[in-house]
């Protein structure tokens, strides 16, 4: 007996009005928390009133949703009905990537993407001062040659080498300033923009690759890493490619026909480089090998193509497997557990670290599928269950699903390695998903135009004005520390250099680019390196102490050692980043 669709959609719209009524509840104090600035004022005073116009709205919607399910239960049924009619109209006339045909106006709206998220990420390239994670990636590649990278660079890290050996020729070849250290990375979110509509039209339509485009275009996190001297852009980017290849793939033998060169070569290239690239890399990879020989276990037929690549891309790797062992069994002490809001603080990270957007993105979820349960349950659309789990819907669920879920078992039973920056390999699933979610509602051309326009304004809007991304500072500002000392270093003369970090040569190049021949005398911050210090101050017998920390905190037994033995003559504050300047007390005398 087939359920009763109005009462279940009206417990639908009953579950959305609850879930936006207690938005409205949690709203305010979570995003207040989310703005207040490290001396714990409110960064702008008009936030709390937009906070409080939003909470007031979605208040209201919620409980005027919440009349509207109880009052009329075939309203909600109605309305998603439509949509599931018209979907599933929709993907029978749909036509395959191979048979598309872009008119000129896609192709200048593709265009007008790309330039505006290039642009995004061009600009601005060298306003951030290099952070920790940054300098040692620089660190790493400046080497002698590549044995070094691998050996001093990278063995002593938890990252495969290639991107490393990437930023070696960078380095080498083109120069290490900030922008051309990040070049690569915003090259590679450039692409990324491209590649995702390809995406979009091969599992759904142009309507979906364009919005998809868009969404990566200016949203906050494929921005910030397109801006930053690490892997994770050029991770999403092969996630992309090789995601992208492997769906070709899966469908040619699906479909009984025959493999292309092109399809084949291309998905085990795009493999090889995204395992070298990151071990999250190699994390998708093994989840797509998994997915295929479960799906085609019982074909024996096609199980030896699928078991070839997958083999080819094992010998591509087994010259890294010693090292990949090495890192295996090496614990990562600063990555703390998730917990059970861990899935919401991910998507935020993939929406702007908006609890609104994130909120809006999940009602617009729950829509989708729930369209997609009347098309599979009331209007039976999927005979079998190989046709379900071919669909796109739920291929972008599980994409978007399955990597956090693993990650988020092996952290809570093991060693914990999640953090949400790693995951970038499932951003594309975000995106299309909410792309999808929006193209359902069946739109009229101009219409949804002008809705992704909406939203690509309001994203830019809270880019450029909520964040504030491209006008404060939200990298740890070693270069602005170490530029303070060298200018004040004139003064201060006869001085010695004490630093706190990760390794003194993040200092360092920041001083070789300021064209200073200091460089950091010691590096201290423990408590058992007071003896280290106290000997370098009796030895050299400096005027003047400069210390000066970054992405480190120094012990508070090391400071109040340096505020006993030594008269503080001033500090200044960076973000991440810190300095002090001390005077010698045996030329106390002098101040």
């Amino acid at each position: 007996m087939l359920p009763t669709w109005p009462r279940i959609s009206a417990f639908a719209g009953i579950i959305i009005a609850i879930f936006m009524i207690l938005v409205s509840i949690y709203f305010t104090p979570h995003f207040i928390e989310s703005h207040i600035s490290p001396d714990g004022i409110i960064e702008k005073s008009e936030t709390i009133l937009i906070i409080n116009g939003c909470r007031l709205l979605t208040a209201i919607i919620g409980i005027l949703t919440l009349l509207l399910s109880i009052i009329r239960p075939n309203f909600f049924y109605s309305v998603t009905n439509v949509l599931a009619q018209r979907s599933l109209k929709e993907r029978t006339e749909q036509i395959t990537l191979g048979k598309s045909h872009f008119s000129n106006k896609i192709i200048s709206l593709l265009c007008c993407i790309i330039i505006l998220g290039s642009l995004l990420r061009f600009y601005g390239l060298d306003n951030q001062s290099l952070w920790n994670d940054e300098l040692a990636s620089q660190f790493k590649s400046n080497q002698t040659n590549l044995s070094e990278v691998i050996n001093i660079g990278v063995r002593h890290d938890v990252h495969p080498p290639g991107y490393h050996i990437l930023l070696y020729f960078v380095e080498k070849y083109i120069g290490d300033s900030e922008s051309v250290l990040r070049l690569p990375s915003a090259i590679s979110g450039a692409l990324s923009i491209f590649i995702i509509f390809l995406l979009g039209v091969r599992l759904y339509s142009y309507k979906e690759g364009l919005i998809a485009s868009m969404l990566i275009a200016v949203s906050w996190c494929p921005i910030f890493y397109s801006q930053e001297a690490r892997s994770y852009s050029l991770l999403l980017l092969f996630s992309l490619l090789a995601t992208y290849f492997w769906i070709v793939l899966i469908k040619a033998l699906d479909e009984e026909s025959k493999l292309s060169c092109y399809s084949t070569v291309g998905y085990i290239i795009f493999s090889i480089i995204l395992c070298y690239l990151h071990y999250f890399g190699l994390y998708l990879i093994g989840l797509q090998g998994l997915a295929t020989l479960l799906f085609f276990i019982l074909k024996r037929k096609k199980l030896i193509p699928i078991i070839l690549v997958y083999f080819i891309i094992v010998i591509f790797y087994v010259p890294w497997l010693p090292i990949f062992w090495e890192h295996l069994h090496k614990a990562t002490i600063h990555i703390t557990q998730p917990t059970t809001v861990t899935f919401i603080h991910y998507l935020k990270f993939l929406f702007n670290r908006s609890f609104v957007l994130v909120s809006i993105v999940l009602i617009l979820f729950f829509l989708l599928f729930y369209v997609n349960l009347i098309i599979f349950i009331k209007l039976r659309k999927y005979r079998t269950t190989r046709a379900l789990v071919l669909s796109a819907d739920l291929f972008l669920l599980l994409w978007l699903v399955i990597p956090f879920a693993g990650v988020f078992i092996e952290s809570i039973l093991s060693v914990s390695v999640f953090t949400t920056r790693n995951l970038i390999i499932s951003l594309p699933a975000a995106y299309l998903l909410l792309s999808r979610s929006i193209t359902q509602f069946h739109f009229s051309s101009r219409k949804l135009a002008t809705v992704s326009i909406v939203i690509a304004c309001f994203l830019l809007f809270h880019l450029i004005y909520v964040m504030n991304y491209y006008s404060k500072a939200h990298k740890g500002q070693f270069r602005e520390a170490v530029s303070y000392i060298v200018k004040k270093d004139r003064v201060y003369k006869d001085s010695l250099i004490v630093g706190w970090a990760w390794n003194k040569s993040f200092f360092d190049y920041y001083f070789q680019r300021n064209c200073s021949n200091r460089r950091v005398d010691i590096l201290a911050g423990r408590e058992n390196d007071i003896s280290l210090l106290a000997n370098a101050i009796r030895l050299k017998s400096p005027k003047y102490i400069w210390y000066v920390s970054g992405h480190r905190v120094p012990d508070i037994g090391f400071i109040n050692f340096l505020n006993k033995e030594l008269a503080l003559v001033v500090q200044k504050q960076f973000v991440g980043a810190k300095v002090w300047l001390f005077k010698n007390k045996v030329f106390y005398e002098d101040i």
